[in-house]
């Protein structure tokens, strides 16, 4: 009887729809997750934003080598000439535009900074050099790459990541692995300076919890449809 029964319950399980279930539960809790880290990220910017906001300009190379964190620190960049066939254009968005971050090196003390000049959502058509002098930026740590970022190409000049191996040797250059320099001020060719933190929102919970309550509304619509098969099945004779 017992065997007979367990066969009749197997034979009606929902291998398929179960399987189908659990991948879905297990991407929808990844993204909630997801959030929740972008969340964390993204207070901590805001506080070091707050930070260093009321901290004066330097002289990036007074800046550069100190041995405390000076992320986000406003930094002076001088003298550096800015050539359009060597800028890297970098896929983005800002203020829900898609275009392009114009990455380009530019000379320290103690060698080359990557510098993200600003934001275009065309290629530039400028072919003359630009030198810039006494503009005004931020210094930020390069972000860490995740899975949703697609990896560079350089081959085919199209880029994805400020990965310094890959710009250092698109350039030829060695670049610094601790900060690059956004631009705040000086539309060189045509590019808006970003700054990532003015008007920055923060909606990173209210969108975990939602990924969060997909998955328990996925969860319940199983267990509904298993109890409603369970009930439409024939009942096993002993």
């Amino acid at each position: 009887m017992s065997d007979g029964l367990k066969s009749g319950a197997s034979g009606r399980f929902p291998v398929g729809l179960t399987i189908a279930t659990v991948v879905a539960l297990v991407i929808l809790v990844g993204l909630g997750t997801w959030q929740l880290q972008r969340l964390g990220w993204k207070q901590a910017l805001l506080a070091d934003y707050a930070r260093t906001e009321v901290v004066p300009p330097v002289a990036i190379e007074a800046l550069l080598n100190r041995p405390e964190n000076v992320a986000w620190r406003q930094a002076v960049l001088r003298d550096c000439e800015i050539s359009p066939e060597r800028i890297v254009y970098l896929h983005g968005v800002a203020d829900a535009e898609a275009g392009y971050h114009l990455l380009t090196p530019c000379p320290v003390a103690d060698g080359y900074i990557l510098t993200d000049i600003g934001f275009l959502r065309e290629k530039s058509s400028e072919t003359a050099p630009v030198t810039v002098s006494g503009v005004l930026g931020r210094l930020r740590p390069f972000e860490t790459p995740n899975s949703f970022m697609p990896p560079n190409n350089p081959a085919a000049d199209d880029w994805y990541q400020r990965r310094v191996e890959d710009l250092s040797a698109r350039w030829g250059v060695t670049l610094r692995d601790d900060y690059y320099l956004a631009l705040s001020e000086g539309n060189v060719l045509g590019a808006k300076p970003v700054d990532l933190t003015r008007n920055l929102t923060n909606r990173h919970l209210e969108y975990a919890l939602t990924w969060y309550a997909l998955g328990l509304t996925l969860v319940a619509i199983y267990v509904a449809v298993i109890r409603r098969r369970l009930r439409a099945a024939p009942k096993e004779k002993v």
